[in-house]
């Protein structure tokens, strides 16, 4: 039985998790998503590797993934909707390898989460989710 190893989970002994292949293409949640991936178009052909991963684990929710490749020279968001099938292998998407070439360059933004703000925090405002303050 040969394994691959994940380059974000590791033992207590620092040594890479491996999986056996038989368990390679079996689908998986969101939130196992490892990093560096092989993110895969409607065609077949690999366009990069998992870069971020992008959801609320509070809440559960998948909103999508950031993807990095040399051939599309930027990193690209592709959304929840047009990811098609996780495995612990590979990530496909619904998109042809020109619709991912074509989106638009990935800008992190910040999000905010309503919650007690002021000097005293006494009243109610918006407060940034890294916990830095209003922005």
């Amino acid at each position: 039985m040969s394994y691959r190893e994940s380059p974000l989970w590791t033992t207590r002994e620092d040594q890479p998790v491996k999986f056996p292949e038989s368990e390679e293409n079996q689908p998986i949640a969101w939130k196992a998503i490892l990093a560096d991936t092989p993110v895969y178009a409607s065609g077949g052909e690999q366009v990069g590797v998992v870069d971020e991963v992008l959801g609320s684990q509070d809440e559960d929710i998948f909103h999508g993934l950031v993807v990095r490749s040399p051939a599309v020279q930027h990193k690209v968001a592709i959304l929840a909707g047009s990811v098609s099938e996780i495995t612990r292998s590979r990530i496909d998407a619904s998109l042809t390898t020109q619709e991912i070439r074509a989106l638009p360059v990935y800008k992190e933004e910040a999000s905010y989460t309503l919650g007690m703000v002021g000097l005293l925090r006494k009243h109610l405002g918006w407060k940034r989710d890294d916990g830095s303050g209003p922005s």
